[in-house]
């Protein structure tokens, strides 16, 4: 039951989640852009995609208040109660964008790992956090109503622009590298420079095992986040997937196979996640479904990965590697499912 604001609005949750959606995929567009196109000022048409996305958002929120003012509700409860803590993105993007102006012109355009770290730049994602966050709170608000995949669709996409924020701000961690034209310079013995190749192999191989983990972590963190709070639809996961993986690996894939490999691993997650949850339902009160849920979407997502690495070249990882990788996102898996179980005993 809300307590204050209008009524929720289907379309308004469309309008505000799909506008949300455009503005991170802008994110990628400017990342893309900052690999690929020389960039020497703020005014670019990579930053007039988001810019002009946050702009709509504002005309949607603006339309839909000013709407309900005209029957004489006070402004408070022209937005639905959901999206009042929403509403924080509003000043918080304004000024980080401000900020990003001036930091832009007194220091110069970001490079590389630079552009993801910028404060401006985390400050404009800490804004968008707050303003996706309404749909979904909207959405998760009227669950016992919100039963098919399309009153569901708010919440998955603004699910999908969260999971795109954590892939913007550690980008430098998305892809664990296992493909074979990822690999090292081959180590030579017996010259000037084997222990620094040496290093930098074992270096290269143990961040990679460590960004499997780690994205198989995020992929199972927010699946286990969605079936505690609803159930979705049919569907529902896949999209999601999808949703949150395509603009990132579009970003990056440049002449790889990358694109392909992360909507083959995305499309195999989401349709295991889906059929899962049409049949058993896992949530923190049903213990077993959802610990089983929590080891084998993980080990889906990364053992997807590397069969379609193996089938777009090969891989450079041995069979105790790629193994051990696999096995170990499952582990993290569980070990997530046990912290969304935990209950106070005393």
């Amino acid at each position: 039951m809300q307590q204050s604001g209008s009524a929720r609005s289907l379309p308004f949750d469309y309008a505000t989640s799909i506008c949300c959606f455009w503005i991170v995929a802008g994110f990628f567009l400017d990342a893309w852009a900052h690999g690929h196109v020389p960039i020497e000022s703020f005014f670019t048409p990579y930053h007039a995609t988001f810019y002009s996305g946050m702009l709509a958002l504002i005309l949607v929120v603006a339309a839909y208040a000013m709407h309900h003012r005209s029957y004489g509700k006070p402004w408070r409860d022209c937005i639905p109660q959901p999206y009042h803590l929403a509403m924080l993105g509003f000043p918080i993007f304004v000024v980080a964008g401000i900020g990003d102006l001036i930091w832009h012109t007194f220091l110069g355009i970001e490079q590389g790992v630079d552009a993801l770290l910028s404060p401006t730049h985390q400050a404009l994602g800490l804004g968008m956090f707050f303003l996706a966050s309404g749909p979904i709170r909207s959405v998760l608000s009227d669950r016992a109503r919100a039963t098919t995949l399309g009153q569901q669709l708010p919440l998955v996409i603004g699910l999908a622009s969260w999971l795109i924020l954590v892939h913007f701000g550690t980008a430098y961690a998305f892809d664990p590298g296992a493909a074979r034209l990822d690999a090292p310079p081959p180590i030579s013995p017996f010259t000037p420079d084997y222990m620094t190749a040496l290093s930098i192999g074992y270096y290269k191989i143990s961040v990679g095992v460590l960004i499997a983990i780690f994205q198989s972590a995020l992929m199972t963190g927010f699946a286990l986040y969605t079936v505690a709070r609803i159930r979705l639809s049919p569907g529902a996961f896949t999209i999601f997937f999808l949703l949150a993986n395509v603009p990132a690996a579009a970003a990056f894939t440049n002449d790889t196979p990358l694109l392909a490999i992360v909507v083959a691993q995305s499309l195999a997650a989401g349709i295991f996640a889906d059929a899962f949850v049409a049949r058993y339902d896992p949530n923190p009160e049903t213990a077993s479904p959802y610990r089983r849920f929590a080891v084998l979407l993980p080990l889906t997502y990364t053992g997807t990965y590397l069969l379609a690495v193996l089938a777009t070249g090969g891989t450079w990882w041995d069979w105790n590697v790629a193994l051990g990788a696999w096995l170990w996102t499952g582990v993290i898996g569980f070990a997530l499912s046990l912290i969304g179980t935990a209950r106070r005993t005393a």
